[in-house]
């Protein structure tokens, strides 16, 4: 077997740069689209940084790299007041960690798509959220039919740094240079597109995703080598848009609900994200897979709303227990639907919930764990479908016209307790957060919390290291980043030896 090259040192070599941008960093479009300033405001710069300053002190024992998406639109938008935070170009950014020090690089995905728009010199395609609102260009010939945004979520599996979104098949970054390699189709058993929320399942570390087409859900579960080991599909009933799902020790969770995506609309340059109560007549539904025998139990919650993001699920002897954000509305309504809408009215805040299936009535009972209002839930990823202790989220308690989270929070579910941080020194519009267990810790709080925040003074961001345990506002660290990470959706942790054994493998 040919011997591979010892592990690259990610985080504290240099390599060479790459050569200086040929526009600003700031752009301003002359719009007041709140998705277009403020935090979201696009970063047009390539970047790579070495040896970043930090406040305070990072943990010995924290090694590995925080990969993040931006939503970061290259080209001003053929509609800059219709233009939605979902549809910015997609890039990654990449914050490695390790011996207390930290280095940043941040990149486009280089889609086909974006390829074509690069040439062009301008953006080419019309927005799929409010529609286009004004003639879309014309492609050139050969040109994608519709753009790959690749802005959703990343995380390392099977060697590559994949980037994913809910409209295409994710793409393949090189995990250090962050360099595009193309997309990556599960050695050819994804043929159209794939959920952006995978779960890794922590006995046997297969991938376990989906994809939503129409009212078809195809299941997936690929082993660690990217080989898909089981697949099933069923009928969803509506055109419904599942964002997000859980999954227990044995099953798969789904919450079916008003929240559509209509591909015809988008098609005919109309807005295609839809809140339709007619699709689910008698409310949303929870549709439960058996991983290991592939029947599908519906279980009626009489309720019209929409699940953002899910915490975690567990399996009791008389049902399963599943912890979410739920809202009472998402997307255009479906009776007056081409008009955009303010976005907090589009997005109103959500709340989160606990939603206990039961086995025998298939039926649920609800009760709302607190009232504090907020967004991108996440657990220690090592209690993934077990009855877990804690769980993390940012907050939307104020209804801003220029950002949307403005804090993080821990809520405990054994005494219902929720802890609030604001952020240091006016730091504000955290990221969602992502949990690092510290080595060799045995207990669900024994780690660090990684959020990216805005600096409103600078308009530049800000890695803040919290210890999970201790919740304190001032954190252990604060990375100060070269950018402003354009503020986007989720992410993840890759530890040193993954990311040195993926990186490692790259080169062989």
């Amino acid at each position: 077997m040919r011997d591979l090259p010892a592990p690259l040192p990610t985080t504290v070599v240099r390599r060479n740069a790459p050569a200086p941008p040929s526009r600003p960093a700031d752009v301003d479009w002359n719009t007041s689209n709140k998705f277009l300033n403020g935090p979201f405001a696009p970063w047009h710069e390539e970047t790579e940084s070495f040896d970043l300053p930090v406040i305070g002190k990072l943990p010995d024992d924290l090694a590995g790299a925080l990969f993040r998406v931006a939503n970061n639109p290259r080209f001003e938008p053929l509609d800059t007041d219709r233009y939605h935070w979902w549809e910015g170009d997609g890039g990654v950014a990449g914050t490695y960690i390790r011996d207390g020090k930290a280095s940043f690089r941040m990149k486009w995905v280089n889609t086909d798509s974006m390829k074509v728009e690069v040439e062009a010199g301008e953006a080419l395609y019309s927005g799929f959220v409010n529609g286009s609102g004004k003639a879309r260009r014309d492609l050139p010939q050969g040109a994608p039919p519709a753009k790959s945004v690749a802005n959703t979520n990343v995380g390392l599996f099977a060697d590559h740094l994949l980037v994913y979104f809910e409209g295409g098949l994710p793409h393949s970054m090189h995990p250090e240079s962050l360099d595009t390699q193309g997309t990556y189709d599960f050695g050819g058993a994804v043929d159209i597109l794939c959920t952006a929320h995978y779960k890794i399942d922590t006995a046997t570390g297969n991938m376990l995703f989906y994809a939503a087409v129409g009212p078809s859900l195809t299941w997936y579960e690929a082993d660690p080598t990217g080989t898909v080991v089981d697949t099933f599909s069923f009928d969803m009933g509506c055109p419904a848009m599942v964002h997000d799902y859980i999954v227990s020790e044995h099953l798969a969770i789904f919450l079916i609900s008003p929240n559509q995506f209509r591909l015809d609309r988008i098609m005919e340059g109309r807005p295609g994200v839809l809140w339709d109560e007619t699709a689910v007549p008698g409310g949303s539904r929870f549709a439960v897979l058996d991983r290991r025998t592939h029947e599908v139990t519906w279980y009626d919650t009489g309720l019209m709303l929409a699940p953002t993001h899910f915490f975690n699920a567990h399996e009791t002897p008389t049902g399963i227990v599943v912890d979410l954000h739920v809202i009472a509305r998402l997307g255009n309504p479906a009776d007056d639907s081409d008009e955009p809408l303010d976005s907090h009215s589009w997005f109103p805040p959500a709340m989160a919930w606990r939603f206990v299936l039961d086995s025998a009535t298939k039926t649920t009972t609800q009760q709302m764990h607190s009232g504090i209002a907020g967004e991108f839930p996440k657990i220690n990823d090592a209690w993934l479908g077990k009855k877990n202790r804690f769980g993390y989220f940012t907050t939307t308690r104020n209804l801003s016209p220029l950002t949307m989270t403005d804090g993080l929070a821990r809520h405990d579910f054994s005494t219902g307790q929720t802890i609030v941080l604001e952020g240091p020194d006016g730091l504000t519009s955290p990221s969602e957060p992502v949990f690092v267990q510290r080595r060799g810790a045995t207990e669900e709080n024994d780690g660090y919390l990684l959020t990216i925040w805005w600096n409103p003074a600078t308009g530049l961001s800000e890695l803040l290291v919290h210890e999970a345990s201790a919740f304190v506002r001032e954190p252990l660290a604060r990375i100060k980043l070269p950018v402003r990470v354009p503020f986007a959706f989720h992410g993840s942790w890759a530890e040193a030896e993954v990311l040195d054994a993926a990186v490692a493998a790259q080169s062989a």
